[in-house]
């Protein structure tokens, strides 16, 4: 792979974010010696995607690529052959196995609201992380009912990663706490923040947790409005009610919801989502998917399909499905994450990679209503990047 050795032009940038996507990185000594401040340190709200000997480091949760600043994930594996490196003449770099310079790399800034402190103890940081340079994750709920009950999708690593790491997350976000966290974060107008991201575990009753993440969101939008930021978006990834009239409880605030499908294929979806198999199906979601369109309106609904579990011809067939009811297909490329049943599973080639995102390229083209969820902020994702028509650009 030929790239320049001062910048990157976006398809450059992409064709590294796709090799980093399929082999992960690793970092060097001289990298962990110099990464720190003033740069944003890796948290983990949700999950860990990293070898656990690298748990302990000062990490970056991504990179910036280029002068054209795709995003991507640095998810660690020692067996990669691509480098975060560090030199004096060069400072920060990707490079390979040799230490040869293959780029200049950035990261995203720690913003300064994460020490803003909280009325009730701790700081912002504690309720909010800085997702993807841009986008505010808030993880309002750390457990999950389809952990608890032992029937947790195979590629989630809540678990291992809350009860084995050492977490500094609110285990439970009230709608107060939310409400002052988000306001405090809001304040700080040096962060680059494109979007609000809520989501969180499923609490047992759908209905009953439906209703909980709806409340938190109509708080957000609250918070938002009284902060005259108004180039900031409102999303919310959540599981289905079993009432699907209960979507009309987020009908007018403007917000994106993801509901997402996962996998198309049903015997995959099945073997990787048992506790969702159990509480309400594929169908349901399907059956949510288009109702929540129906109510919210094209462009408003959005779901995620996990790329690389499922062959590409049932991914089309479900991204087909999806935007033909008015719901705009996303795609976070696979990551095996350790301590899940699917940590040996293969991430998708650089091959795959592309096929995935030349499809959803082309969705792109078809319906004006779709937009990225992840607009210049999904680092595992290629939204983005698809949107942009970067991938029609690739050369053969």
């Amino acid at each position: 792979m030929t790239l320049l050795s001062t910048e990157l032009d976006a398809t450059a940038a992409l064709r590294l974010k796709m090799q980093i996507l399929h082999h992960g990185i690793v970092p060097t000594r001289p990298f962990l010696d110099h990464y720190g401040a003033p740069y944003l340190e890796k948290r983990r709200a949700y999950g860990n995607a990293d070898d656990l000997a690298f748990v302990g480091d000062s990490l970056p949760q991504e990179a910036y690529l280029g002068p054209a600043r795709i995003i991507t994930s640095l998810n660690i594996r020692p067996a990669s052959p691509w480098r975060l490196d560090w030199s004096e003449e060069e400072g920060f770099f990707v490079g390979d196995v040799h230490g040869t310079v293959v780029t200049p790399v950035d990261f995203p800034r720690r913003p300064a609201f994460y020490d803003y402190p909280m009325s009730s103890g701790g700081t912002v940081k504690n309720l909010i992380t800085l997702y993807g340079g841009g986008s505010l994750g808030i993880f309002v709920y750390g457990r999950c009912a389809l952990v608890d009950m032992g029937k947790a999708c195979q590629y989630c690593s809540i678990e291992p990663n809350r009860s084995k790491t050492d977490i500094d997350f609110a285990n439970v976000v009230s709608e107060a706490k939310l409400r002052e966290a988000l306001a405090l974060a809001l304040t700080d107008t040096a962060a680059p923040i494109k979007q609000i991201m809520i989501n969180g575990g499923n609490f047992p009753d759908p209905d009953k947790s439906f209703r909980y993440y709806a409340r938190l969101v109509r708080a957000a939008r609250e918070v938002l409005d009284e902060s005259g930021r108004e180039d900031i978006e409102l999303h919310l990834i959540v599981y289905p009610p079993s009432d699907l009239e209960l979507f009309a409880e987020l009908k007018g605030i403007d917000v994106g919801v993801a509901i997402n499908t996962e996998v198309y294929d049903a015997e995959i979806f099945r073997k990787i989502c048992p506790g969702k198999t159990v509480v309400g199906g594929q169908r349901h979601l399907h059956d949510a998917l288009c109702r929540a369109a129906e109510i919210l309106g094209p462009g408003h609904v959005y779901s995620i399909l996990v790329g690389g579990l499922e062959p590409q011809e049932s991914m089309d067939t479900g991204m087909e499905f999806l935007s033909g009811y008015g719901v705009t297909p996303i795609i976070n490329v696979f990551h095996a994450d350790p301590g899940t049943p699917l940590y040996s599973h293969p991430e998708p080639s650089i091959e795959r990679i592309r096929e995935m995102g030349t499809s959803l390229e082309r969705l792109f083209r078809e319906h004006s209503f779709m937009t990225p969820f992840y607009m210049s902020c999904g680092r595992n994702s290629i939204d983005t990047e698809a949107y942009l028509g970067l991938f029609s650009r690739l050369p053969a």
